[in-house]
């Protein structure tokens, strides 16, 4: 076990104990902007910043269209008014706008499993999901994480006395000094946060329902990774919910319940990996 650092006041009334030896950084990672300008267009993006859209004017407008919830057909019919039609627009149909920003660069790339159950179903059942390593580095490399992200465990204690622990946040709290204790020297933490419920995904093609898994990572700050808006969540999995044609209600319940657990098994298996022998992940900073 690493000892700890002296206690130095970092906050005014507050006393932080920080442990030495962990988060150690090398050079060689890459960064959000490297992989940006890895893209296909990163040639076009040097005359125009807002490729694949003329100008900056109508990326905001494109942009606020694609986070509307205005059907393709909606679309369609805003573009068709005459007061846009004297508008010098790149696209002119929902399906054009789609496809323009199919060309931006990409998050995670989504990945489709069919499934075997135990039991027969009433439909072939599949399981859609992301790599959760790649949504992890995805969050990890964010720029505009790098004052609100951390990488060191830390006691927090309101005096010099050690008397009374604070926790505020994960990397404060005991486990993670516990588990940074069995690491490897310079070794850094990163805590997983996985959240999901039930929810309906179409109600007019057939009722389907599923249960969406969100991944995240504790390491950021939780008043920046509560905040829905600043999406600190991603969509890591749809865990399917198939129709069994077993007769037994609490029997369907029971394979409902196992085939669950074998999609988490299924999505969570490389993240399990890496959690054994460990990882290399750039930080916001470009830093591995």
């Amino acid at each position: 076990m690493d000892a700890p650092e002296e206690v130095i006041p970092l906050v005014p009334g507050k006393f932080v104990e920080v442990y030495e030896g962990s988060g150690e950084v090398f050079p060689g990672g890459k960064s959000f902007m490297d992989t940006f300008h890895e893209d296909q267009c990163s040639g076009e993006r040097r005359s125009n910043l807002y490729f694949p859209f003329a100008s900056q004017q109508e990326w905001q407008f494109a942009s606020w269209l694609l986070r509307s919830r205005l059907s393709l057909t909606a679309i369609d019919s805003l573009l068709a008014l005459d007061i846009l039609q004297g508008i010098p627009l790149s696209f002119h149909t929902g399906k054009q706008l789609r496809a323009r920003a199919e060309v931006l660069p990409s998050g995670p790339a989504w990945l489709c499993e069919e499934m075997e159950p135990e039991s027969p179903t009433k439909h072939p059942v599949r399981l859609f999901y992301r790599q959760p390593l790649k949504c992890l580095q995805s969050l990890l490399s964010h720029p505009l994480l790098t004052p609100h992200i951390s990488f060191i465990p830390r006691k927090v204690w309101m005096s010099a006395a050690r008397v009374c622990h604070i926790y505020d946040e994960w990397l404060s709290g005991d486990r993670a000094w516990e588990i940074q204790d069995a690491l490897p020297r310079g070794a850094t933490v990163l805590g997983v946060v996985l959240s999901s419920d039930k929810t309906n995904i179409s109600v007019m093609t057939g009722n389907r329902v599923a249960h969406p898994v969100l991944i995240s990572l504790a390491n950021i700050d939780a008043s920046i990774r509560s905040k829905m808006s600043l999406h600190r969540y991603l969509l890591l999995a749809l865990l399917p919910i198939p129709k069994f044609v077993h007769k037994t209600t609490c029997v369907r319940g029971l394979l409902q319940d196992r085939l669950i657990h074998q999609a988490l098994n299924w999505v969570l298996t490389p993240l399990k990996t890496a959690a054994t022998v460990g990882i290399m992940m750039s930080d916001p900073a470009g830093n591995l």
